[in-house]
């Protein structure tokens, strides 16, 4: 069964208090277990830290490793990157839509897979680069781009 954000604030809260440094904390805690941010998280983290919600869901928009829509299983990130641009991120990028059938930030209708772009992953010296599950993976041609996806349960 799938746990309700507001027991995982708690939890989040618990461990990282309540003040309002420790709303990324908080976040990356519920983004992990659920993929994203829903609405009742922000209230509750709103509520909890004497935040607005505005104030919340600005951080979430803020940074592309949070998101405020349901995300499939297993989520890619295309670094976005001048270096990455420049070693062939747009090729790559589109060989895995064209694979997969949806465009960035596209959910699979298997809920399978999310693609998304996101500026700098860290790996510059070894563009292009993704991230899958928070697994890098670099100097990535299309095909094995696209090979490394196809092998995920």
């Amino acid at each position: 069964m799938a746990r309700r954000a507001e027991e995982i604030v708690t939890e989040a809260v618990g461990q990282f208090g309540n003040s309002r440094e420790s709303i990324i904390q908080i976040l990356t805690r519920v983004n992990n277990e659920l993929s994203y941010v829903p609405p009742e998280a922000v209230s509750e983290i709103a509520a909890v830290t004497g935040l607005t919600e505005a104030e919340v869901f600005s951080v979430v928009s803020f940074y592309s490793f949070f998101s405020s829509r349901p995300r499939g299983r297993n989520i890619i990130r295309i670094c976005s990157t001048i270096s990455c641009a420049m070693a062939g991120q747009g090729e790559i990028l589109q060989a895995l839509t064209d694979e997969f059938g949806v465009e960035p930030f596209e959910t699979t209708e298997n809920n399978r897979i999310t693609i998304e772009t996101t500026p700098c992953i860290g790996l510059c010296d070894q563009a292009p680069a993704m991230l899958v599950n928070g697994e890098p993976h670099v100097k990535l041609t299309p095909e094995r781009a696209c090979e490394i996806v196809r092998r995920l349960k």
